[in-house]
Parts: structure tokens; C-alpha cells; sequence
């Protein structure tokens, strides 16, 4: 209960009517949504519509706001369309014609439990030309389709139906036919790698003031640049985790970071705070490392072994968070060895130990790793 109330203490003191940085905005609830989201390829793809455009294509790695961007799309769509969201790509016509009609099945096919009748596209075509709204599909997921005949068939469909619209993510470009791709043509392409540290500050901003904070406010300058690394920068949700432990820490005056907070609108405090950061760090590496990263050092340094339970009591990160830290810090993450080539890992080991005849990991920095610390 305890945690519960500081945090609710934490946004009453922030004057947050909620904690902005939920990773899954509620896709159902239109009003939320918009709320929370900060259109970036989702407003682009919204003008190419507005002037007529039959296609877009959205792609890009998992975690990047594909989904959140069709949604976008279609929550600010006028009156005088017709949307129709699809979370993965239908098979068959018979399975598109069922999400737009609905199942065409007589009476007597339906008391004998007889399959639905296949559906031509001349048929699909009719149906939609007869709609008086232009009517927009989105498809989410577009390269999970396992027919490869259907994307020719949007194709012919986008050809032989004047008010039809088409807006697709996918992870890439790769599976979609040349004749397609020409269709959309490359204007109406999109491509989300990653984001760059202004943009994600623009996230955060936009959240904040979205449940009525002002500015940065609690997140000190220095901590956010600290926040925003390469690997952070691949996904809003990354970013999200690390400002929720922030919080939390505060929450519960645990945060190294409590009396920056209270002066994080203040610009010359920051800067000085900023200049303290960087020079504090006793090795050349250490401003590398993500802030879960160096809390957990930081405990360990002044501890001899700690247990996860430890680690994450006396840092206040979350266990997801907290345990891929340490598996980072083991040298265990090949991706992140790959991204920080100057970083010595490992630099902590793990040990079992028995307590009760049950084995506890206890984790510590490793002997080599500590002296750099102590030499200083």
C-alpha cells in the first residue's frame, strides 16, 4: 500500500491528473488516444490522404508507433470516410469481404453449416463502389500475410474501385510486389528506424502537458540525456521504462536525482548539474552506460554481493528492469557488447550461493572493474 500512496503523493505534488507514461496507449479509446499521441508519420500519411493519395506504406523494426500511427490516421479521419482497421492481413477475399459485409451465407447454408460462398472480386468491387464514403483499410502487420496472391488482389482492388484507400505497416517493404509498390508510389512510403533525442524529448513533453504538468518537470536535464542513448532511442516504450524507475525512485525519496528534480526548470542549476555529471564519471566509459545501468553499480560498489531482491530494494527499478540490467552488466546481452565496444564487460559477476538449501545469485562488481573506481 505503502508504494501506492507515495506515487499517488508523487503525481498530486506534480499536479499529473495521471502517470503519462503508460507503453500501451489504449487503442480503443479514441479520446485517450489522441490525448496522449504525438503524431509523426501518422500526420503525414493524414495530408496524403486529404489530397487524394490511394495508398501509404509504413514500415519499420517493432516498438517504433506503426500501430499507434494507423490509428492516428484513422481516428482523425472526417465524416466522409469509412475505416475499417485490420490487425493482421485477411488470407482470402472471402475473409476481407467477411470484415467489410459481414458473412454471406443463406438461410438454408446456414442450417446445413455450409462454408460461405467464395466471393469474386468483381462482387468486392461492386459492393464497395456502391458506398457513397471513401472507404480507407488499414492494414497492421502487412507482412505476416502468408497468400502472396493477395497483394496483387489490393492491388486490383485499388485499381478498379475510385473511392478505396489503402494504408499498411509493415516490418519492410520486402514482400510486397513491384506493381504495388508502384501504386503507393515512393512519396506516400514511410520509414521509422528510431528516434532522435529531440523528437523523444518532444514525446515526453507532449505527455507531461497532456495530464496537465508543465516542462520537463521532475526530470532533470542532465538525467535525460543520460536517458536518451542510442539503444533507448530504438523505441519510445525503452524511454518509458526508464522515466517510470525515475519516478518510482522519487516516489519513494529514493532517487539520487531528488534534489536536481526540484530545480529541473531551471536552467543555470541544470547546466551546472549537467557539467557535474560529466565530470564525475571516473572512467571514460561510464557515460555510456544506461541510468538503471549505473544505479545498480553504483549500489554494488558500495556493497561486497547483493541478491536481485536487494538490487531492486535498494534501487527501486522494477524486476523486468532491473534483471536486464544486470544481464547487460554480466556481459550476457550480445546486441549491447556490439553498441558499447569501449565498455570492459563484464562487469559484474554472478555467484550462488546457498541460504536455507535454496541457491540465491548474489551479484558483484567484478575485482578489475571496482579498482578503476578506487584508484581515483
Amino acid at each position: 500500500m505503502q508504494v501506492f500512496e507515495a506515487r499517488q503523493r508523487l503525481l498530486s505534488e506534480l499536479g499529473w491528473k495521471e502517470n503519462p507514461f503508460v507503453k500501451d496507449l489504449r487503442l480503443g479509446d479514441r479520446t485517450s488516444f489522441l490525448k496522449y499521441y504525438l503524431p509523426m508519420e501518422g500526420e503525414k500519411i493524414l495530408e496524403r490522404l486529404a489530397f487524394d493519395a490511394k495508398a501509404c506504406l509504413l514500415v519499420g523494426p517493432k516498438g517504433v508507433g506503426k500501430t499507434s500511427a494507423l490509428y492516428f490516421v484513422e481516428y482523425s479521419l472526417p465524416d466522409d470516410f469509412e475505416s475499417f482497421m485490420f490487425k493482421e492481413p485477411p488470407k482470402t477475399l472471402e475473409e476481407l469481404h467477411e470484415h467489410l459485409f459481414g458473412v454471406e451465407c443463406g438461410f438454408l447454408d446456414a442450417l446445413l453449416g455450409r462454408p460461405p460462398k467464395k466471393i469474386s472480386r468483381e462482387k468486392l468491387v461492386g459492393k464497395l463502389k456502391a458506398k457513397k464514403k471513401k472507404v480507407v483499410l488499414f492494414i497492421d502487420e502487412a507482412h505476416l500475410e502468408d497468400n502472396r496472391n493477395m497483394y496483387m488482389e489490393f492491388k486490383y482492388l485499388l485499381d478498379d474501385v475510385p473511392n478505396l484507400r489503402l494504408v499498411v505497416s509493415a516490418l519492410g517493404r520486402e514482400k510486397f510486389p513491384d506493381s504495388l509498390i508502384q501504386l503507393i508510389g515512393e512519396p506516400n512510403i514511410f520509414q521509422r528506424k528510431k528516434f532522435s533525442a529531440e523528437e523523444m524529448r518532444r514525446i515526453i513533453l507532449h505527455r507531461i502537458r497532456a495530464v496537465g504538468g508543465m516542462g520537463f518537470k521532475p526530470f532533470p536535464d542532465a538525467f535525460l540525456d543520460e536517458v536518451l542513448t542510442e539503444q533507448n532511442l530504438l523505441s519510445p516504450r525503452y524511454v518509458f521504462d526508464e522515466l517510470n524507475s525515475f519516478l518510482a525512485s522519487l516516489a519513494m525519496g529514493k532517487s539520487e536525482w531528488r534534489a536536481a528534480s526540484e530545480y529541473s526548470d531551471n536552467p543555470i542549476v541544470q547546466s551546472v548539474i549537467k557539467r557535474d555529471r560529466i565530470t564525475k564519471g571516473n572512467v571514460s566509459w561510464w557515460n555510456q552506460l544506461s541510468p538503471s545501468q549505473k544505479q545498480i553499480l553504483e549500489l554494488l560498489l558500495e556493497s561486497e554481493a547483493l541478491t536481485l531482491s536487494e538490487i531492486r530494494k535498494g534501487t527501486g527499478l522494477s524486476q523486468n528492469t532491473a534483471f536486464n540490467a544486470l544481464y547487460q552488466l554480466r556481459g550476457s546481452d550480445k546486441a549491447e557488447k556490439k553498441r558499447k565496444p569501449s565498455v570492459p564487460f563484464p562487469l559484474v559477476s554472478v555467484n550462488g550461493r546457498k541460504v536455507g538449501g535454496r541457491k540465491r545469485n548474489e551479484y558483484s562488481v567484478n575485482e578489475k572493474i571496482r579498482n578503476l573506481f578506487t584508484m581515483h
